[in-house]
């Protein structure tokens, strides 16, 4: 994700007043067992109050949720559904049983049913480096959370920049600082660069109450000095 510097001294694009989340769920109409994941996109805008349109897009998440327990060929339904989603359920998932892997145990809550995969992450160029990613994707993962015994993440799978998807030579950097971005959420190495998070913990709550001060303490443009026309979509 691009979000993951420190906060700068910069001021906030726009008022935090003026941000808000809208999760928007995929599923099929007539489950069979065998069909997709369900899916959450979780878009953050900037939105008039008056109109309630949106003005501006700050940054999109976009997760994949699985009962493990009520999904025949679990592999089957998840392998090839896209790049990250594949590489995640095959470091998660036993080939050999179709079923989450046993170590799995030490890493999520055990007793919660489902799984959540965090597929893709982005912050636009212009909100980046003032701390704001991981609050919100911490956010939307909370509000998701209900039902979930972890969250799946590759950070591998987010290399490409917003700006620039064909540099190559940032790719180490931008990982390294994803890293420290999500192991502050409370994210813990799982296997073949897969990180998991438990969400029978309370870590998830505990990074919100200690960062989401940083970008609500920034400085922020003036409501009525928003360019009201950049980024409008």
């Amino acid at each position: 994700m691009a979000s993951t510097a420190e906060p700068s001294a910069q001021p906030l694009p726009a008022a935090l007043s003026r941000l808000r989340l809208t999760n928007t769920h995929h599923a099929d109409a007539f489950e069979d067992g065998h069909c997709a994941p369900d899916l959450w996109y979780v878009s953050a805008d900037i939105w008039n109050r008056e109109s309630g349109a949106t003005v501006e897009h700050v940054a999109s998440f976009e997760f994949a949720r699985v009962e493990p327990f009520e999904t025949d060929d679990l592999l089957g339904v998840l392998d090839g559904h896209s790049a990250s989603l594949s590489a995640m359920a095959r470091a998660v998932i036993d080939p050999a049983t179709d079923d989450l892997r046993d170590d799995l145990d030490k890493f999520t809550e055990p007793i919660e049913p489902a799984l959540l995969f965090l597929t893709r992450a982005q912050v636009q160029p212009f909100w980046q480096k003032h701390g704001l990613g991981p609050v919100l994707a911490a956010r939307a993962i909370r509000t998701l959370r209900p039902g979930c015994r972890g969250i799946a993440y590759h950070p591998a799978s987010f290399t490409a920049s917003p700006d620039d998807p064909d540099d190559e030579e940032g790719q180490p950097v931008a990982i390294t600082a994803r890293l420290k971005a999500w192991e502050r959420i409370g994210f813990r190495h799982y296997r073949n660069g897969v990180f998991v998070l438990n969400l029978g913990t309370t870590a998830l709550d505990d990074f919100l109450k200690a960062a989401s001060n940083q970008p609500a303490n920034a400085p922020q443009v003036r409501e009525a000095h928003y360019p009201s026309g950049r980024g409008t979509t």
